[in-house]
């Protein structure tokens, strides 16, 4: 049966099957053309993955230390000229009439008078002495040496930098050790932990902060002889806790006899301290090796140990310059006979045998000595307050502790030694 054409259309003749293989074939190369072209840009992130990443670009900040520079200055000072001075000594010569002989008919108007007669000029005249005299006459020069100070310009200086910046500034004369000007603010450390631990000697004074009970007056008689010994103008600032900033700027501290335990905030504090130009003045009682001598080494050398120092004591010979440096001692004073006010005669005679100090030494500077005279009780003097008749003589004790105060503040690489320096 044939079949019929009347329903047959255009695409009646293409062969289904054959064009859905072309259409497969087509897609499959589509597919793997795009997983090559995936898979070649992945490799290349791989590959770009394995360079280093340049850092970005940073900035460093460095906080520098402040420079101590002076203060400007709103007026120019005047400085005398000075000039030099020198005698010399000049012979002078009286001036004399030249006379000669003239012939007539010369050019000279005498020969007018009597011609054709020769005239002697030349007659002999008496002999003057005109000669200038030279008289000894003593000339003092205004020059000065050359390494001397002014004491009065650099003193006005001082004044004028004494603003609350810096705990101490001296002048002191080279040809004179006793000539020596400026000003101190006294301070007296502690820790917080004899507060904490009730400490006898130590209270809760209200807003005034701490306050010592124990010989509360010593390191205040001390300042009312550096003011009446020296021309240092000294005063008592504060009571300063080991963990404040401002200690590392005080010059001269002083520790009493008494025992407590130092936090590691105080420790590292006292380390920098001693270190950066710092003097310890320690009152270890009146004797060597005991508790309040033990307490006071290891409390240095636990606060050396943390800037990496090792502390090494040792006895002061007497010829020590701390010994002469203004007043002029053979040794440290001997401690007072039972300490003032605690008993015994009022002779003033010792009742140990220390006769020395305990100094500890950083780079060739002395940083700390340690006392065995009762040298905080001696200051106090108790029994010249609580009886007239237990008065016992402490000016040598007194004066020793101006010896210290001015030691700390003039020794090479102090506190105030770098500060003057920088001023000048």
């Amino acid at each position: 049966m044939a079949v019929s054409n009347r329903f047959r259309g255009p695409a009646a003749d293409v062969d289904l099957g054959r064009l859905l293989n072309k259409g497969l074939k087509i897609t499959g190369a589509c597919f793997a053309l795009a997983l090559i072209g995936h898979l070649a840009f992945m490799l290349q992130e791989i590959d770009s993955g394995d360079e280093e990443a340049q850092r970005p670009l940073t900035t460093r900040f460095v906080q520098r230390q402040p420079r101590l520079t002076k203060p400007m200055e709103m007026r120019k000072k005047p400085k005398p000229r000075q000039r030099k001075m020198v005698r010399q000594q000049v012979k002078l010569q009286a001036r004399q009439t030249r006379l000669t002989n003239t012939a007539v008919g010369g050019i000279s108007l005498r020969s007018m008078a009597a011609p054709q007669v020769t005239l002697d000029t030349g007659s002999d005249l008496v002999s003057i002495d005109l000669g200038a005299r030279s008289t000894d006459i003593g000339v003092t020069t205004s020059k000065e040496p050359d390494n001397k100070i002014d004491m009065r310009e650099q003193l006005l200086d001082l004044d004028f930098l004494d603003t609350g910046k810096f705990q101490a500034m001296v002048i002191q004369d080279p040809n004179d050790k006793r000539n020596i000007t400026g000003y101190f603010h006294i301070a007296q450390a502690y820790s917080a932990r004899m507060v904490e631990a009730n400490i006898v000697g130590f209270v809760r004074s209200g807003d005034s902060g701490t306050s010592m009970l124990q010989n509360p007056h010593a390191v205040q008689n001390l300042v009312d002889s550096m003011n009446e010994f020296t021309d240092i103008q000294a005063d008592f600032s504060s009571r300063m806790p080991l963990s404040s900033k401002d200690l590392l700027e005080t010059p001269w501290v002083f520790i009493p006899a008494v025992r407590f335990t130092l936090t590691e905030g105080e420790l590292s504090n006292l380390g920098k301290y001693l270190e950066n130009g710092g003097f310890l003045l320690a009152d270890a009682g009146q004797t060597v090796g005991g508790n309040e001598d033990s307490f006071i080494r290891l409390m240095v050398r636990d606060a050396l140990a943390t800037v990496g120092r090792r502390a090494k004591f040792r006895r002061l010979p007497n010829d020590h310059p701390i010994f002469h440096t203004f007043f002029d001692f053979d040794g440290p004073p001997r401690a007072l006979l039972g300490g003032p006010g605690i008993g015994g005669d009022n002779s003033g005679e010792g009742r140990n045998n220390v006769d020395y100090l305990m100094g500890l030494e950083i780079d060739e500077r002395l940083a700390c000595i340690i006392t065995y005279q009762n040298i905080g009780t001696a200051w106090e003097n108790l029994g010249y307050r609580n009886d007239k008749s237990l008065y016992s003589d402490n000016t040598r004790h007194l004066q020793f502790g101006v010896n210290t105060i001015v030691f700390a503040l003039t020794q090479e690489g102090s506190i105030t030694n770098r500060v003057m320096e920088i001023v000048r």
